[in-house]
This record gives structure tokens, C-alpha cells and sequence, in this order.
């Protein structure tokens, strides 16, 4: 397959984005090169990527974003991201994940009652999630978004 190389990069940088997320002692050059593996990753997967996998690039854009302070920006990659789960009537764990991220978004933009709704929210779908493994996953991921700024 053509996009078979594509592909296997998208999903390679969106991993790279994951360990960069997690390196507690990131520095500027860290949060710049954070940004454009999400980015890149997101833009590859605008190439061939469906509905689930759009949002999924848009939540770690957002994701980065919140990460490095910018949470404007967040909000809008977030929303999108809520927006196609949602749009698409995508799996509950991914709707969950959106409202999370979107959470996480308004939190870095220091707008906290919108943190505390979007997190009320997702928190009623990660209760949904049929899936035990899927469902720690989302809770943990939102038991991790900012309470106050940073």
C-alpha cells in the first residue's frame, strides 16, 4: 500500500509526541519539538486518516499544546476533536478522551468553571466505556488535568 510508509510515520510521531509529553524536565527546545511531532503527526493523518484518527491528532495537538502554555489554541484543537467524536458518533472512550483534552485545554487557557464542566462531563462517559482497560485509561488521563494554574 501506497500510504503504508505514511502511515507507520504518523503513528511513529504521534509516539514521539507521547514520550515527549512525558519527560518531566522538557525544556524550550523540548516543548518546540513536542509541538511539531503532534503537528506532524496530525497533518499526516489528514492525508488518509478517518474521522477516529482526525480527532485523535487533533486531542494530542491540543494535548501539546496545553503541555507548553497555549491554551488558546488548545481549546480550538480540543473542540475540534469533541466535535468530530461526537459529529461521527465515534466510540465513548473516544468522546470521553475529547471532553478530557478539552478540559485540559481550558485549564492551560485559565478558564477553570469550563475545566470543571468539560471534566464533570467526560467523567460521566468514562463511566460508559465498556471496556475496563479503555476506561483506567481515560480516568487516569483525567485525573491528571489541572485543578488550578500552573
Amino acid at each position: 500500500m501506497a500510504d503504508d510508509p505514511m502511515r507507520k510515520r504518523a503513528a511513529a510521531l504521534y509516539n514521539q509526541t507521547w514520550d515527549l509529553l512525558e519527560q518531566p524536565d522538557r525544556d524550550a527546545a523540548g516543548d518546540r519539538h513536542l509541538l511539531l511531532t503532534a503537528c506532524a503527526s496530525r497533518v499526516l493523518w489528514d492525508s488518509f486518516g478517518d474521522a477516529q484518527t482526525i480527532a485523535v491528532g487533533d486531542w494530542m495537538v491540543a494535548r501539546a499544546l496545553s503541555a507548553i502554555g497555549v491554551g488558546d489554541l488548545a481549546v480550538s484543537f480540543a473542540q475540534s476533536a469533541v466535535d468530530q467524536s461526537t459529529e461521527h458518533d465515534l466510540p465513548v472512550w473516544m468522546q470521553a478522551s475529547a471532553l478530557e483534552g478539552l478540559a485540559r485545554a481550558h485549564a492551560a487557557a485559565g478558564d477553570f468553571d469550563a475545566r470543571a464542566r468539560y471534566v464533570a462531563l467526560a467523567g460521566d462517559l468514562v463511566s460508559k466505556i465498556p471496556d475496563a482497560e479503555d476506561r483506567d485509561l481515560i480516568a487516569e488521563q483525567l485525573a491528571t488535568v489541572p485543578e488550578v494554574p500552573a
